[in-house]
Formats: structure tokens, C-alpha cells, sequence
């Protein structure tokens, strides 16, 4: 596999990501509390919620601090290996139909299952209005655009200098869900309608297929993209009812990842 950052030292990495994570929640927390407090000092200033011009500052600073620190430590020419992780030729053409595919398979049954509990949507969208809808939510979700340049293009590559890949994924994929603790407690966020530790478990499931994919596509940043797309946008088209019925297959898929060896490390061509 291709490397996606030049070779560091264990300690150098690590120094790295504390960085990283520092800089990523206080400026994601930092500028969602001015938001929160924002409408206290002008009246006319919009609540914190998902229409509030704070809310994508928030979650765009993750990314941000990824690119930044980015070229901060690896230059010019990191900035240009960063930038070719997302090429959509990078990866071949079974790694979209596997995730497109997976994901379409996951929320069929996540469908019917919850149905058993009355907690799935009556109907579901026609196949133009998925793709409509895949593509608004590219643009309006906030979240794969603006945390993956973050979580996977920077943390993760220096993490797997100095853990495994399965505690790499561990550590990263808690770390995810923890910066999201604030939306719980905030009223009109999605997440309010969730419960946390299944959140957890969904989040640390969705980092464990992201390393996969990562391992076995040298470093691919589009791929990372598309599996946060994915698993955002089906589970808006679930709803927050059917929701744990989602993160279930997605956590089976992990499961089935980590014991089939998906997360072994690839071994090194000659």
C-alpha cells in the first residue's frame, strides 16, 4: 500500500493527532457555543440549529483543521498526496458497487425489520428521488464534506503509525462520537432523537469499514467520504425510529470486517 503520509516516528505522529483533536473540538465546540449564545446577545440572531450560519462553521472545522495542519507539517507536496487520495480512479470500480450496494442491502433490512416494530417509514422514496436526494445530501449534510478530511485524511493515516489498525479505529471512531456529545443536549438537532451509546456503536462500526476501505485502496479519501454519505443519508431516509435498526447492520458488517482479517494490515509488495 501506498503510504498516505511520508514515514514518522511514533512520537511525532502522536504529537500530531493531540494536536489535531485539540484544534478540531475546541474549534467545532468553540464556535457552536457562540452560536448557542449568539441569539442571547442580538435578539435577532437565529437559535443554534441546522439552518444557522455557525451550524457548518462548526462542522467544517474539522476538515479545515485536517487541510491546515496538513500542510503545516507535510508541506506543499502533502498537500498534493492529500489531494490524490480523493481521485475517484484511485479505487476501482467494485469498492463503489460494494458500498453503494452494502449500504442498499443494510437499509432494506434495516427497513423491514423495523417494520416488524412499527418503527419504519411507511413508504420509501422511488430510485430518482434516492439519487436526488444523495446528491442534496452531498451538498447539505454537513458532515461527510466537512469531518472526513479531518478524521480520515489526517488522523487516521498518523494513528496506524503507532497502534494497530484495529485500535486505531477504536480510538478514532470513540473520538468521532464524543465530539458530537454537544448535539444531544442541544433542542432541534437530530441527534437529540437518538440514543447515545447506540450512536457509539454505529459511529465506532462506521470507522471499522472506513479503515477497511482505507487499507485496501492505498489511503482512498473519496471512499471514506462516501461511506459517511451513506450511512447519513440512509439513515435519514429511515428516520430516528429506525435508526438502530441501521447501525445493527452496520455493526454486523464491522463484525464481519474484523473477523475475515479486513483490518489486518495489507502486506507490502515487492
Amino acid at each position: 500500500m501506498t503510504p498516505a503520509i511520508p514515514a514518522q516516528t511514533p512520537r511525532n505522529s502522536k504529537r500530531q493527532v493531540r494536536i489535531f483533536f485539540l484544534c478540531a473540538f475546541g474549534a467545532t465546540w468553540g464556535i457552536g457555543l457562540v452560536g448557542l449564545i449568539a441569539p442571547r446577545i442580538f435578539p435577532g440572531a437565529r437559535a443554534f440549529t441546522h439552518a444557522s450560519p455557525f451550524y457548518p462553521l462548526a462542522a467544517y472545522a474539522v476538515s479545515f483543521a485536517g487541510i491546515v495542519m496538513t500542510a503545516v507539517y507535510d508541506g506543499s507536496a502533502g498537500l498534493r498526496r492529500f489531494a490524490q487520495r480523493l481521485l475517484p480512479w484511485r479505487a476501482g470500480p467494485q469498492w463503489y458497487a460494494i458500498i453503494f450496494g452494502g449500504y442498499g442491502l443494510i437499509t432494506f433490512a434495516a427497513l423491514k425489520v423495523s417494520r416488524l416494530f412499527g418503527a419504519g417509514p411507511a413508504q420509501m422514496p422511488g430510485l430518482r428521488a434516492m439519487l436526488v436526494g444523495l446528491a442534496l445530501t452531498l451538498v447539505y449534510d454537513v458532515g461527510p464534506l466537512g469531518e472526513e478530511f479531518g478524521w480520515r485524511g489526517f488522523a487516521l493515516p498518523r494513528i496506524l503509525e503507532f497502534r494497530s489498525p484495529l485500535v486505531a479505529t477504536l480510538i478514532l471512531g470513540t473520538i468521532h462520537a464524543l465530539w458530537h456529545v454537544p448535539l444531544f443536549f442541544i433542542p432541534g438537532m437530530t441527534q437529540r432523537q437518538l440514543s447515545f451509546p447506540v450512536f457509539v456503536v454505529g459511529t465506532i462500526a462506521i470507522a471499522v469499514i472506513c479503515t477497511w476501505v482505507y487499507l485496501r485502496t492505498r489511503a482512498n479519501l473519496l471512499l471514506a467520504i462516501l461511506v459517511h454519505l451513506m450511512s447519513n443519508y440512509c439513515s435519514g431516509i429511515l428516520g430516528p425510529r429506525a435508526y438502530p435498526f441501521l447501525m445493527v447492520g452496520e455493526t454486523a458488517a464491522a463484525i464481519a470486517i474484523i473477523l475475515f482479517g479486513g483490518l489486518a494490515a495489507p502486506k507490502a509488495k515487492d
